[in-house]
Order: structure tokens, then C-alpha cells, then sequence
């Protein structure tokens, strides 16, 4: 079945109904109907629509180019789909314009996002007819960001978000080997489980299995992290409840060493020779 997402500000239509032939160059396929209906539509909401005369030549007939105001956007076909990209160039980061920008959504001013979101909402509804919206829903918890993996995995039995994740605690995965913690403990959904991060901070979380040995945390309401079973323990008298910093050695350091790596046998004695004589030993 057809499907087509929103991210940032991104459009994608995946065709999965017809694959791309031999002869695609020549071949008319069904999306490349459905993204002229939506140009069609756009202009009808006072975008102006052509050709992107920034491309090259021979590869314009598949790459367009709208305006309405100062909400722009650019797009392109190809035989499995095509995709439609929306930006603004009132407020930018890169040097090339505001196309080649992160987080589009979040540098468009107000107004721009207002006219955004009212294009996106009739794209939408016009593709529902042909497509499903697998877009991602917005998972404003962090339980629903676990949720919403279990539906995407083909490894958990949940088929949609309509359940509470609590039901699963005190369940585990069958695998000893991904279920065991740093301590040799099998780790259930629902517990409350101990991590240091990439700083070394100690952090904690109630679990949830995710893949093979990895496991959700949940930090809190909006927050998860993702950690493997060893990684995971719970706290004890003798752990450290400080933070663990990984020591790296000075560069001064790493390059004596390896300068003294590169010496033959009788430097490195008349080096020893002269830190003892130095009283640097």
C-alpha cells in the first residue's frame, strides 16, 4: 500500500503500488498524477508553481520550485515516489539559504508557520484518498515514545498506542542473555534500574525491553534513554554515587610515549640514566 509521512517540513509519498521499470525514463507512474493534482491545489491556494531553474537541464522536468508569500517550497520526483520540501528564507542559519537548513519548522516566524501548517493540512487530506499517513504521531511522553516503538516493531505484539505501558511490568524477554543486568540479575519491565551516562553521571529509570539487549529508560515525564542490559544495575553501599570521569591522559603525554616507543634500547637506558640523575623518577 501507498504510504506518505511529514518530517520537519518534509513531504515523502512512497509508491509501493507499481515498481520502477526498465524503461522509468519514459514511464508515467500513478504519483507523478498525484503530485501535479497537488501542484494544482496549491496554486489554487496562491502558491506559483514552475520548474526549478536551479537545476540542471536535463534532470528539470522533475524538479519544481513554489512561492506564496514567503513560505517557498521545492520539490522532485523519481520512479518510487517523490518528496516536497517547504522553507523560508527570512530567518536562516546557513549561508546557502534557508532550504538547507535544520529544523525548519522551528526558525519559521510565526505568520509562515501559520500558512505552513494550513498547506499541510490540505496536502493531507487530499493524500488520505490514495495513501496512508505513516506519519510519526507526536509522543508528547516519554511512555508514549515507547509505545509508539512496540507498534513500529514487528518484535512486540501491540498493534496500535491504545494501551498502558504498565500492563507489562513484571514481564521480561525470553533471552538470559539480554535480560540479565550488570550484577547478573534478570531485569523486568517496570523496574527501576540504575546507568551511568557518557559523562559519568548516575542516572536511573524505570525500564522497558526494547530489541535484543537493549532497554528503554524513562527518566522522566519526556525523557528516555536507551541502554544495553550490562549497562544497567541496581545501586549498592559499594557503588560510587559521584560522578566517574573517564581519565584521559594529557597530549604532552602521548606524544613522549610515543616518541619513546620510536627509541632504540640504548636511548631509552640513557634516559632512564639522566631522569635518575634529574631525580625525575
Amino acid at each position: 500500500m501507498n504510504g506518505f509521512l511529514f518530517y520537519d517540513t518534509t513531504l515523502l509519498f512512497i509508491n509501493n503500488d507499481e515498481r520502477p521499470c526498465n524503461n522509468w525514463l519514459r514511464h508515467k507512474f500513478q504519483h507523478y498524477g498525484l503530485l501535479h493534482r497537488i501542484f494544482n491545489m496549491m496554486r489554487n491556494y496562491g502558491f506559483e508553481i514552475c520548474n526549478d531553474m536551479e537545476v540542471s537541464k536535463t534532470i528539470r522536468k522533475d524538479h519544481f520550485a513554489g512561492v506564496k508569500g514567503d513560505l517557498k517550497f521545492k520539490a522532485s520526483r523519481y520512479p518510487k515516489g517523490f518528496k516536497v520540501v517547504f522553507y523560508q528564507e527570512l530567518v536562516t542559519v546557513n549561508s546557502n539559504g534557508g532550504y538547507y537548513d535544520f529544523d525548519k519548522f522551528k526558525k519559521m516566524p510565526y505568520l509562515i508557520k501559520k500558512q505552513y501548517i494550513l498547506a499541510v493540512n490540505k496536502i493531507c487530506s487530499f493524500l488520505s484518498e490514495f495513501a496512508q499517513n505513516i506519519t510519526k504521531p507526536d509522543c508528547r511522553t516519554a511512555e508514549d515514545e515507547i509505545k509508539y516503538s512496540y507498534v513500529q516493531s514487528c518484535h512486540h505484539p501491540e498493534e496500535s498506542m491504545d494501551f498502558v505501558l504498565s500492563e507489562l511490568n513484571g514481564t521480561t524477554c525470553g533471552e538470559s542473555y539480554n535480560n540479565t543486568d550488570r550484577d547478573g540479575k534478570t531485569i523486568f519491565n517496570g523496574d527501576l534500574k540504575y546507568f551511568r551516562d557518557h559523562k559519568g553521571y548516575l542516572n536511573r529509570g524505570i525500564v522497558y525491553h526494547d530489541l535484543n539487549n537493549m532497554w528503554w529508560v524513562i527518566l522522566n515525564d519526556t525523557e528516555i534513554a536507551k541502554k544495553a542490559n550490562f549497562q544497567l544495575f541496581d545501586i549498592s553501599n559499594k557503588d560510587i554515587r559521584k560522578r566517574m570521569k573517564k581519565y584521559i591522559n594529557p597530549e604532552s603525554y602521548i606524544e613522549k610515549k610515543q616518541i619513546l616507543s620510536q627509541c632504540s634500547l640504548k636511548e631509552l637506558k640513557n634516559e632512564i640514566k639522566r631522569r635518575l640523575k634529574n631525580n625525575e623518577v
